[in-house]
């Protein structure tokens, strides 16, 4: 290598952006963003130098250039673009930064005025970040995809964010639930003690007492109702007591109500003391990617723990909680035909109180084509599964556990009937010539139904920025990972068909291979109705509530 060969390659290491700031027109700094080691005194000299060289500089050209430094400049309405540069930077790629950089600043700021600049001054400098690197060297990225980084947009966020919210609404209708019970307890303790007009002590020969205080305090907490004792004292020779003035239900049938049923707690309600749940749930959703998911979390005495979504609240403060979930396993060529699949779905029957476990459940349909095969569990009466589908303990006399899910039916499939698959996936790469590679990607929703989250993982074995030509739905390239991910909130009969074309740096066809796609459902492939839930022992309906997901864990194209 000669010379001028190591001159040129030297110099072309040395093509650096030293900062890029937004200024008026006589020089004062909206924003300026630095990218090499500078001190605050070197940056504020040379943009305070900018405006008194704007008279020295090529009118033709917008770049001045002084002993040091390169100004690259460029006006927006009202401020300058600048860019300050070494002189052994590259003009043309100056050029082209500035130009992007024009682009990027209205479009984040939403103009180019003073005030708009400065009050999205950190967006901007995120925005500069995308276009420039650590070092000065411009990034290979287009317009959109600064929007796709800034916007970092998370679906486990979303997800997050959802919840929560479903967690503020329930804990608040239970709150208004509980305390409407409790003024309807206390008023029903008030009325039933009017009829009484009163505590009247009956006096006897020398003075007695009319109840005693104990259990005038008893038949008071039961119906909400503070009391501090009731005793009357007659006097001579059989005088009428004294009342306090407190109004309480008599102590006859009222009081061989047990105390466990009619006794309201005194304690508030925690509204954020489940934390430890609230935790486990996120990691569980986040895990499997559900929208919610059946819990056995129950109500504490004094209120009902906050950290419970909408839909397992109302499922929980159900006598008995029904959970049906299928995990779907997938997997497809190349071309799009299926080699594999297989499905495995669980109803769990969760007794949420202790007369709630003894009870049965009537199922009107499992499987009308008959492609699926069923197990019950052990515990579960077979017997009455194959004569009536129904699902109940064989000791019917103790019932299934309180508190704690189980898991009474089970039933798998194993079919290559591409009819049965809901998505399929066609990638086509291809070489283009020169090192570069276009890649053509088409999904199809096969079966009718709703899926959610959907997510496209596709791998790109370089670290090298994909080219997006064409996209239906959004994507995100994870650099670490070395993946591009193609995602789409909801796919449905209105999007039931969408593509991806990019172009990438790439010789090898095999190292877009294998895909991997993930989503979630609330609709089954078997369809597994509930007509009812019964008490074994009376044959009287309990109240249930029931939710169905559908995940994929594992479904790839290889």
């Amino acid at each position: 290598m000669d010379t001028n060969t190591l001159r040129l390659f030297f110099a072309a290491r040395k093509q650096v952006v030293l900062s890029a700031s937004i200024t008026t027109r006589n020089g004062k700094a909206l924003l300026a963003r630095q990218f090499v080691d500078m001190s605050r005194i070197r940056i504020e000299g040379l943009l305070a130098a900018f405006p008194k060289l704007m008279g020295t500089g090529n009118k033709q050209h917008t770049f001045i250039e002084t002993e040091t430094v390169r100004y690259v400049y460029q006006p927006i309405e009202n401020l300058f673009l600048l860019l300050v540069t070494n002189k052994a930077s590259n003009i043309v790629e100056d050029l082209e930064t500035l130009r992007m950089l024009s682009k990027v600043v209205p479009d984040v700021a939403g103009g180019v005025t003073e005030d708009k600049v400065m009050s999205k001054s950190f967006e901007l400098v995120f925005a500069f970040d995308e276009v420039i690197t650590t070092g000065g060297h411009k990034e290979n990225i287009t317009l959109q995809q600064i929007k796709t980084n800034m916007e970092m947009d998370s679906h486990e966020e979303r997800l997050h964010t959802m919840i929560q919210d479903s967690k503020r609404e329930a804990a608040k209708e239970e709150a208004d639930r509980r305390a409407k019970e409790l003024r309807e307890k206390a008023k029903e303790a008030q009325l039933r003690g009017s009829g009484m007009g009163g505590m009247s002590g009956m006096g006897g020969g020398g003075g007695g007492m009319g109840m005693s205080g104990s259990s005038m305090y008893t038949e008071a907490s039961d119906y909400g109702v503070a009391s501090t004792g009731g005793t009357g004292f007659g006097g001579g020779g059989g005088g009428s007591g004294a009342s306090l003035g407190l109004s309480v239900p008599a102590a006859g049938p009222a009081s061989s109500t047990p105390v466990a049923d009619t006794r309201v707690s005194t304690q508030g309600m925690k509204l954020g003391g489940a934390s430890k749940s609230k935790n486990m749930l996120d990691s569980l959703i986040k895990e499997d990617h559900l929208v919610s998911i059946p819990s056995a979390s129950k109500a504490s005495a004094g209120g009902t723990e906050a950290a419970v979504p909408a839909a397992v609240v109302a499922a929980s403060v159900h006598p008995v909680s029904l959970s049906v979930e299928e995990r779907l396993s997938c997997q497809l060529t190349r071309e799009g035909t299926l080699e594999s699949m297989e499905v495995k779905g669980t109803l769990s029957l969760t007794a949420n109180s202790d007369g709630a476990n003894k009870c049965k459940v009537v199922l009107a349909s499992t499987d009308p084509s008959g492609t699926f095969t069923f197990q019950t569990h052990p515990k579960v009466n077979k017997g009455m599964y194959d004569s009536a589908k129904t699902l109940a303990s064989k000791d019917q006399a103790k019932g299934f556990p309180v508190a704690r899910p189980v898991g009474v039916l089970r039933w798998s499939l194993n079919t290559t009937d591409e009819s049965q698959m809901p998505l399929t996936i066609n990638c086509w790469p291809e070489p283009e010539g020169g090192g570069q590679m276009n890649v053509s990607m088409e999904y199809e929703l096969v079966r009718p139904m709703e899926l959610h989250d959907v997510r496209i993982s596709i791998p790109l074995g370089s670290s090298a920025v994909p080219e997006i030509a064409a996209i239906d739905g959004s994507h995100r390239h994870l650099t670490q990972e070395g993946t591009l991910l193609w995602t789409m909130d909801l796919l449905d009969q209105s999007n039931r068909t969408g593509s991806l074309e990019f172009n990438i740096a790439s010789r090898d066809a095999e190292a877009f291979f294998p895909i991997t796609v993930t989503f979630a459902s609330n609709q089954l492939f078997c369809d597994v109705q509930v007509a009812g839930v019964t008490n074994t022992e009376t044959e009287s309906p309990i109240q249930y509530g029931y939710t169905a997901s559908l995940t994929a864990d594992s479904y790839t194209v290889s």
